[in-house]
Formats: C-alpha cells, sequence, structure tokens
C-alpha cells in the first residue's frame, strides 16, 4: 500500500474565529491531497478525461474526526493511502499530523465513473479498472 504525503500551511482564513481550523478545511485538504495522490500515479483529472473517458474520484462517503486542534501558521501533513477496494469504489484513508500529533483522521469512499450512456449530464459508476487499482498496490 503506497502512501502518499501532502504537506500545507494553515492560512489565517483556514480559521474559525476562535483561531483553530474550521472543520469543513478537513474535507477540502482530504480532497486536495487525493488529486496529489491521483497525479502522483498518472490520473491527473483532466487527461484521465481525455485519454481514457474516465472521470476519476467522484466521492460517494466521507467520514472524519477530529483529534487535535490546529491553527494558524501550523504546517501539517495529510498523509493518504488507497485502504480498500471494492467492484466499482474504493476507499481513501487520510491522516493528519502536525509533527507527531494527530490533528485529524479521515477516509473517503470514491469511484472511477464514465458519463451516462442515456445522459451525459450524468455520471456512472465503472468496475475500478485493472489498470487503475495496479497503479496504488
Amino acid at each position: 500500500m503506497k502512501t502518499f504525503v501532502h504537506t500545507l500551511l494553515v492560512g489565517f482564513g483556514d480559521c474559525d474565529p476562535a483561531g483553530i481550523v474550521y472543520y469543513p478545511n478537513f474535507f477540502r485538504w482530504f480532497d486536495a491531497t487525493a488529486h496529489v495522490m491521483f497525479a502522483a500515479v498518472g490520473c491527473d483529472w483532466r487527461g484521465t478525461k481525455r485519454e481514457r473517458n474516465w472521470i476519476v474520484g467522484p466521492i460517494v462517503d466521507a467520514h472524519a474526526a477530529f483529534r487535535a486542534p490546529a491553527t494558524h501558521g501550523d504546517t501539517l501533513e495529510v498523509h493518504a493511502s488507497v485502504s480498500q477496494w471494492s467492484a466499482k469504489s474504493f476507499r481513501v484513508d487520510y491522516r493528519i499530523v502536525r509533527g507527531p500529533v494527530l490533528i485529524a483522521e479521515g477516509w473517503e469512499v470514491r469511484i472511477v465513473a464514465e458519463p451516462h450512456p442515456d445522459d451525459p449530464s450524468r455520471i456512472r459508476a465503472l468496475p475500478i479498472p485493472d489498470a487503475f487499482r495496479a497503479l496504488f498496490d
């Protein structure tokens, strides 16, 4: 199982009036890290859509647990890895740390999709392509 790390600096605008990171930002950072992970294995969103007609990574479920506060000026690392595969979805686990301190952890269930053949404004999940799965094993 490969682990991908995305480092970020908490900005003033990431914090609530109490001076701690506002919780939706953790989901934003999970998503940003997933896209870093996809790009690292050669599955950037635009290229994969253009070359294979895959829409990589729509989220169908998500969860987060907040363990310690983070604030403006903190440098955080978001660690991501694909932990589970099913026929049409995969789970990405996340850990956000500041040095040795666990700040938050969570997961997302994502899919690989294609435009729906009956209505291109919709998508439908594909069976996880072997070529896609192999990039993370």
